[in-house]
């Protein structure tokens, strides 16, 4: 049975690689398949810390502080999966760029298969603040430049409600608000903010038919601590507006 490579290649290897194991430069492929899986880890996390190979994945899939992705498959295969792509790094990547002579085109291929395997991981995979450090380290990452963003943000969250849980406009306002989508999920990841919903009437009849959904973001204890202490760290902070 011929099977079409392209077939079992992710794009950014068919990219990026193919070339050069057509050409016969089976090492180089192989190294550079390997390189592409480092890339995306780094453009998945959007880190800029000079991290490669294993010391990357330890940071990334690994424990300690700091933005991590969650593979997919199940939260109790995290450490399989860094086991995994530390593998692949520590075997084929350090080999290919340090030595390589026996990568021949079956090797070859077997590692671009490989590596592509690792790329749609790291595509299905979520990032995760939850191990970032509190409030510190979302400023310490760059998530947020101050306190006063993180401030701005919880409060402006605070302060929606959606009736019929109808959030239209919203993240178009976070964007205007110069919000980004990592900072909404960040305030998340770390207990801050909690999305709340009820059954209510929403019409002034009082007719049955009128129950609906009714949605709002509320502050956590946690969240509403954070905003105490942003408050007295920096007095001029702007109100806060609370739907509680």
């Amino acid at each position: 049975m011929k099977i079409n490579l392209d077939n079992l290649l992710h794009q950014r290897v068919i990219d990026k690689c193919k070339t050069l194991y057509e050409d016969g430069h089976f090492p180089q492929a192989a190294l550079e398949s390997m390189k592409q899986v480092e890339l995306a880890l780094k453009e998945k996390a959007e880190i800029k810390e000079k991290l490669f190979g294993r010391r990357l994945v330890k940071q990334l899939l690994g424990s300690g502080k700091g933005i991590k992705l969650r593979i997919p498959l199940g939260e109790e295969l995290q450490e399989q999966a860094r086991l995994l792509f530390e593998g692949a790094f520590s075997y084929y990547r350090n080999y290919a760029a340090h030595e390589g002579s026996k990568i021949d085109e079956t090797i070859c291929i077997r590692v671009m298969v490989l590596a592509s395997e690792l790329l749609d991981l790291i595509g299905a995979s979520s990032v995760s603040f939850t191990e970032i450090g509190g409030v510190k380290g979302l400023i310490e990452r760059g998530i947020f430049d101050d306190e006063s963003q993180i401030y701005d943000l919880l409060s402006f969250l605070s302060s929606q409600v959606f009736p019929l849980e109808i959030f239209d406009g919203m993240f178009e306002e976070l964007s205007e608000r110069g919000f980004s989508d990592r900072q909404y999920q960040a305030v998340f990841d770390l207990g801050l903010v909690e999305y709340c919903s009820e059954m209510r009437n929403l019409s002034l009849s009082g007719e049955p038919a009128d129950w609906d959904t009714f949605g709002w973001f509320e502050l956590t204890t946690e969240g509403r601590k954070v905003l105490a202490q942003i408050r007295k760290s920096s007095p001029t902070t702007g109100i806060i507006y609370s739907c509680e």
